[in-house]
């Protein structure tokens, strides 16, 4: 899916969003980096918007991208600017599965301009079928200043180990067997 946003005029500022472009990167799934997968990434329109609220917005809120219509959202918008740099982080980070719909969720502790904030950064990861070798997609579905919220069983995964996994250069790891207990 490949998603190029228009740029947003609001209250008399030009919001560009060109660092939302889909882009492409390789991601080391060892120290020594001689295993590489690749990774495309592409983002939704709610890394920078907001529900639409006909009792909050006004018309100048509106932006539609591909009949979704959401609010613009400055502080959103600000956060955003920073996920290009973020996703080549997170391959250091742990990562937790969120509810529903194969969606994973990082924390992120934002820094720059916002002091120290809480970022959730909601995704897909999926093989990328169109390509040959290891590689994946990844749709960031959704960011905002949010303290991660998981349940207390949540399945957590290193970013490289499930990278790794889902591309298919790493083995599934196969539950071990548990012997049952003899009963007198």
């Amino acid at each position: 899916m490949m998603s190029h946003f228009h740029d947003k005029d609001f209250q008399g500022v030009h919001y560009p969003l060109g660092h939302l472009d889909p882009f492409c990167v390789d991601v080391p799934l060892d120290v020594a980096a001689t295993k590489k997968i690749e990774l495309h990434v592409t983002f939704g329109c709610h890394c920078f918007t907001e529900t639409f609220d006909k009792e909050l917005h006004q018309d100048h809120h509106r932006y539609t991208f591909r009949g979704d219509l959401r609010a613009f959202d400055v502080l959103r918008y600000e956060c955003s600017l920073q996920l290009p740099a973020i996703i080549n982080a997170i391959f250091k980070g742990r990562i937790h599965l969120a509810d529903g719909s194969f969606t994973y969720v990082a924390h992120i502790t934002l820094t720059k301009t916002l002091g120290s904030k809480a970022y959730s950064v909601f995704f897909s990861l999926e093989k990328d079928h169109s390509k040959t070798g290891h590689a994946l997609k990844m749709y960031v579905k959704s960011a905002y200043l949010k303290p991660l919220v998981t349940k207390s069983n949540a399945q957590t995964w290193r970013f490289i180990s499930l990278a790794g996994e889902l591309s298919g250069a790493f083995d599934k790891k196969q539950k071990k067997h548990k012997p049952k207990k003899k009963t007198p």
